[in-house]
């Protein structure tokens, strides 16, 4: 006896187990892109970083190690807004580096940012500024910290936006305590937390 075939196409049943699991192999594809996609541009940020962090360093301490460090002067620049540091070398020459470090307002909510921004004094339309300038006394050559993002936050008086970065100088730590020069600058990032830093030191009027 011959059977014929089942010829009246695939039951309701059937097309809903094929579509459940098409739509996890989907999402399991795409939750895998989405994953390479965010550890490709978090190496990209690292090296970034990196690559800044070693050629200011590098500038630096080229001038620190082969003429050698008289002393350093340390002025603050305005109000909380970072520092101006005067160094002078061996054969008498004069060195500046300046670190601007202004802290824009992040808040989105009026009243978040009259609380949280108002109370640390930061205007409420303050965008970032972070700079590091470094080279002879009128010829300063500045380093533009890397940009890994950014938000722009609609003013919250007139128009227009002010800019909120992603990377931002966390802290500036310098000091001339015992004859050596430290200088410290600590960058903060939500992906790489606090991990990456400029550290520089030199003994003063080393013989």
């Amino acid at each position: 006896m011959i059977r014929k075939l089942n010829n009246k196409g695939m039951s309701a049943i059937e097309i809903l187990v094929t579509f459940v699991l098409v739509a996890i192999i989907v999402v399991s594809m795409y939750d895998g892109i989405v994953g390479l996609k965010e550890k490709e541009t978090i190496s990209s940020h690292k090296l970034s970083l990196a690559t800044y962090k070693n050629l200011l360093t590098k500038d630096i301490q080229d001038d620190l190690i082969k003429i050698g460090l008289a002393g350093a002067d340390i002025q603050p620049l305005n109000v909380d807004e970072g520092y101006y540091v005067t160094l002078t070398l061996r054969d008498g020459s004069k060195r500046i580096l300046e670190v601007k470090q202004v802290f824009g307002c992040e808040a989105l909510d009026y009243d978040e940012a009259l609380q949280v921004c108002g109370q640390r004094g930061i205007d409420l339309n303050q965008s970032d500024e972070f700079s590091i300038s470094y080279g002879p006394e009128g010829n300063l050559t500045e380093y533009p910290i890397p940009d890994l993002g950014h938000e722009e936050i609609a003013n919250f008086s007139g128009t227009g936006t002010h800019t909120i970065y992603t990377l931002r100088i966390n802290e500036v730590n310098i000091t001339t305590s015992n004859q050596v020069f430290s200088l410290r600058i600590t960058f903060t990032h939500p992906d790489l937390g606090t991990n990456y830093s400029i550290d520089i030191a030199s003994p003063i009027n080393y013989p």
